[in-house]
């Protein structure tokens, strides 16, 4: 089972999965809220992506946050917990959870799955690609949208990479969490030097680091830098 199929991960890692594999997918774009929809089906496993992202707009939309991150999740839970593996997606944003409503509904989610002895949350760093989600920094810097950059250190792992190491973990006997990144962070006003640098942003973490030392226990080394993708790109 495969919850978020239809977005910005979850296409592209349903791709690669059902190559060799069954795969069921629930998304809201289908019309399958799984705050409400009868699951009765038994899985093998179940990587969950489904959720709210994005710092900025959980400050503006907390409830949102809490909702469809958070409770959507404990449902999931109460129903696989105790009997299917579950990997779900988490953020680095966790790491400090007081900083803004985003990251205390991952933080959360992470408290929640504990209780159950099959579960692994994967700590998402930055993901970028050609194709990034529409809103953030990598978008904007693409399409010339930016207005300004910042003094964040953050730690970007491209989309390829990041599915390369989610195809690892499903092979894996992991639990409780794990960081997914590079473990490089990069300088944000580094990236795009031309634009101005805003200091004051509310609600950010300073710097995103991974730890890759259990990545690299499975062999993950991931293939792409952001620097050298922005000159290819260029």
């Amino acid at each position: 089972m495969l919850t978020g199929h239809r977005g910005y991960i979850g296409s592209e890692l349903l791709k690669r999965l059902r190559k060799n594999n069954s795969i069921v997918g629930f998304d809201l774009v289908d019309g399958q809220d799984l705050a409400s929809i009868q699951l009765k089906e038994k899985f093998d496993l179940i990587i969950h992506l489904a959720g709210r992202s994005g710092v900025r707009d959980s400050l503006y939309n907390p409830n949102d946050y809490w909702y469809n991150n958070l409770e959507v999740f404990k449902r999931l839970l109460d129903i696989y917990g105790n009997n299917t593996r579950i990997l779900y997606a988490s953020s680095s944003s966790a790491a400090e959870p007081e900083l803004n409503p985003y990251a205390a509904s991952k933080f959360l989610m992470e408290i929640a799955a504990a209780k159950y002895i099959n579960t692994l949350g994967m700590r998402f760093h930055t993901v970028y690609s050609a194709n990034p989600r529409k809103g953030m920094f990598m978008q904007k810097l693409i399409d010339n949208e930016l207005e300004y950059t910042t003094n964040h250190y953050r730690d970007f792992i491209h989309l390829e990479d990041l599915c390369d190491a989610i195809e690892l973990l499903i092979q894996s006997d992991f639990t409780d969490v794990i960081d997914i990144g590079t473990g490089n962070p990069v300088l944000i006003s580094d990236l795009a030097p031309n634009y101005p640098v805003k200091i004051a942003t509310y609600g950010e973490r300073q710097e995103t680091r991974a730890n890759t030392d259990k990545m690299e226990s499975l062999g993950f080394y991931p293939r792409y830098e952001i620097q050298k993708f922005l000159k290819i790109l260029s």
